[in-house]
């Protein structure tokens, strides 16, 4: 994590080196000596319209990374609070103890493999097939008590909604910003200090910082944008933590 704040900081200087060595080969080539009132009067109202439309795309960006960050974390949760409740639930199945072994084998087979996979999108197939394993041996416990088949019923309802929030979580693993909007904030930003650069020229001391602090902080929000587009990617990278706090409940069985 610390990496990607340097290398944001990093960008943000990049740019404003970069804006500050154009900035002084215009003033060398003697741009804006000469420019008429109402030649500022349509620059302000321009510069304006492009800040409005880069503040959109960014504010837009956010909101949606954001949604889709806590929607992701809200599908762990619904995942480890469902194996927490298969647990419980298979403890009055026969053969539980083998049960219960086997959603443990799950969870860690979700920690240890699935995980890291998620930060391109991908799976582990082991984790699926443990379900489906998990499935068939619920249904085939054989049971006569009425009460010992509704606990099968609740289980077998507790697995269904842990498959569903698997399936949740590796649809979300895929999930990015559009790219549309991707490139609708970078090239709005790009328009931004194009604007400034060019306008402002020939810049002085005062309006020479405005314009690098400017590039900064412009190239910064892009800088975050591109490190928020996914859940489990980067800047967001949600952990298994909601997982292990499951297994850490689970009743060792020997």
């Amino acid at each position: 994590m610390i990496i990607l704040y340097v290398f944001g900081v990093l960008i943000a200087l990049g740019a404003a080196a970069v804006v500050a060595g154009l900035a002084w080969v215009l003033r060398r080539a003697h741009l804006g000596q000469r420019r008429e009132r109402w030649q500022d009067q349509v620059t302000v109202a321009a510069g304006g319209m492009l800040n409005a439309l880069f503040l959109a795309s960014f504010a837009l960006s956010v909101v949606i990374a954001w949604q889709a960050y806590d929607h992701a974390r809200a599908t762990v949760a619904a995942e480890a609070s469902g194996l927490s409740a298969l647990y419980t639930d298979v403890t009055d199945l026969p053969d539980s103890a083998r049960l219960h072994r086997e959603i443990a084998d799950y969870a860690s087979i979700v920690v240890r493999q699935e995980w890291p996979l998620l930060h391109d999108g991908g799976q582990a197939t082991a984790a699926g097939d443990r379900l489906r394993q998990l499935t068939d041996e619920i249904l085939a416990a054989p049971t006569t008590q009425d009460a010992v088949q509704a606990t099968r019923l609740e289980a077998i309802k507790q697995l269904d909604a842990v498959t569903a929030a698997r399936d949740q979580r590796l649809r979300d693993a895929t999930t990015a910003l559009p790219a549309g909007l991707l490139v609708c904030v970078g090239i709005t930003a790009a328009a931004v200090l194009a604007h400034g650069l060019i306008v402002g020229s020939p810049h002085n001391l005062s309006s020479g910082i405005t314009l690098l602090v400017e590039a900064a902080l412009v190239a910064g929000a892009v800088y975050v944008v591109f490190v928020i587009r996914r859940p489990y990617h980067d800047a967001f990278d949600i952990g298994p933590d909601m997982i292990r706090l499951a297994m850490a409940r689970f009743t060792p069985v020997s």
